[in-house]
């Protein structure tokens, strides 16, 4: 039996004085979630007002991870009630369509975004209204734009150019971004995301959930205070450093690989699951008959994975900053005019990555004025469709493009091709003012 986990959204809108407004209904189907949103702007170059948002998500615990088939499977199943009853919620119908509608097109697995793009290609003929395909991370990319309704309520947007770290389970990128279509990457990762990776390592340590990297999150944030300061002096350069013969370093650190490869600089997360592997079945399984971990040895492989792969993630961007800098005489000088920093994704929603961003992270190397940090709502983080909705409305407006309907979904799509893959189509002056009624 397919088990869900459901959310929904609801805010109040301001009372209008006029009605030359326009709406964008947005889904999201790259993973696990399937996700609806419907946005309304009322002015240009302004944030759009979030009406409502309503997530699924296939509950994949048992299976021991998300399974391709099954996603496609749950959300060809989900999606289409799921939209019924959001239209039939707030009035939308073929008598009244939205404006605008936006849908992922990549990157993610195909299964899950074709059942979304399809569907969303359906909506569009029935109700004659222009369709964008939204880049998923470039959502992730934008969710900083939206007013913060938490922790920073009177932050104001990043300007470009500005730097984004999009951290989730399936990418972790460091991006300069110059506009809404140029992106340049300038940390990729090497094998996989560290969402991912951390992932993996919470289920190798025996947690169980639906989103491990939450759960392990979670697990250390428990651990007693003066575990933690025991932890955080451990030496684990060697096994010979700790009683516990633990050891972890941090990758592209050896004289072997070096800081740099053929890739330039580059993120790496797969070695802190082998890591693990390795030191159950060589140093911890031969001396216990049980073959699982005692309770105080998993709290310190839970800690001090965390810790170096978010140390590995603040050691690769340092590196960048220095350099891409200005004060280095190294420096090429590609951060020029960068005064703002976003983190999204999933694993942004990590409070002590937050943490180690804002202290550790070496801004000093760019240039001498503070830098901004933005960090997008905890609700933002995970997949949603407000993001999607937001970034078609950006590509629509902003770069007068739509999605032709012979488009298919891309599994993988970088970034820094935004705009050149097929199916992209001009919009005119007039189709703009007619779907924007500003």
């Amino acid at each position: 039996m397919i088990r869900t986990f459901t959310t929904s959204i609801t805010r109040r809108l301001p009372v209008l004085n006029h009605v030359r407004l326009y709406r964008a209904l947005a889904i999201e189907s790259s993973c696990d979630d399937s996700c609806i949103a419907l946005l309304e702007r009322t002015k240009p170059n302004q944030p759009p007002t979030i009406i409502d948002h309503a997530k699924k998500t296939l509950h994949s615990a048992d299976v021991g991870g998300i399974m391709p088939t099954a996603a496609y499977t749950y959300h060809m199943a989900t999606i289409a009630n799921m939209c019924r009853d959001f239209c039939h919620k707030h009035g939308i119908s073929a008598t009244s369509p939205p404006d605008l509608i936006c849908v992922t097109r990549g990157p993610g697995m195909a299964g899950s975004l074709s059942s979304s793009t399809e569907f969303a290609k359906g909506l569009s003929v029935a109700w004659n209204v222009p369709l964008v395909g939204v880049h998923h991370m470039l959502g992730h990319l934008l969710t900083s734009f939206l007013p913060q309704s938490s922790q920073q309520p009177h932050a104001n947007p990043p300007q470009f150019p500005f730097l984004s770290l999009l951290c989730s389970g399936g990418h972790t990128l460091l991006v300069l971004s110059k506009s809404i279509s140029e992106h340049e990457i300038i940390i990729n990762v090497s094998d996989i995301a560290v969402g991912d990776s951390l992932d993996k390592c919470a289920r190798e340590l025996g947690m169980y959930g639906n989103m491990l990297g939450r759960e392990l999150e979670t697990f250390i944030n428990n651990i007693p205070q003066i575990e933690k300061d025991e932890f955080e002096a451990m030496n684990v350069d060697t096994r010979i450093g700790n009683k516990y013969k633990f050891r972890l370093t941090l990758p592209y650190q050896t004289p072997k690989n070096g800081k740099f490869n053929e890739g330039g600089i580059q993120f790496a997360f797969a070695q802190f699951l082998s890591n693990i592997q390795e030191y159950k079945k060589k140093f911890y399984i031969s001396d216990r008959s049980s073959g699982e971990f005692d309770e105080k040895t998993k709290r310190m492989i839970a800690y001090k994975t965390q810790e170096f792969v978010f140390d590995h993630i603040i050691d690769r961007i340092n590196l960048a900053l220095k350099t891409h800098g200005l004060r280095k005489s190294t420096a090429d000088g590609k951060l020029v005019g960068v005064r703002d920093f976003v983190c999204s994704g999933g694993v942004a929603a990590n409070k002590r990555l937050r943490e180690k961003l804002f202290r550790d992270l070496k801004f000093d190397e760019i240039g001498p004025d503070p830098f901004k940090f933005h960090f997008p709502d905890l609700s933002l983080c995970t997949d949603n469709a407000i993001m999607i909705g937001l970034a078609g409305m950006e590509i629509f407006e902003k770069l007068q493009l739509k999605t032709d309907l012979s488009f298919t979904p891309l599994r993988k799509w970088p970034l820094d091709e935004l705009t050149t893959v097929d199916s992209w189509t001009n919009v005119d002056e007039d189709e703009v003012n007619r779907v924007c009624k500003y």
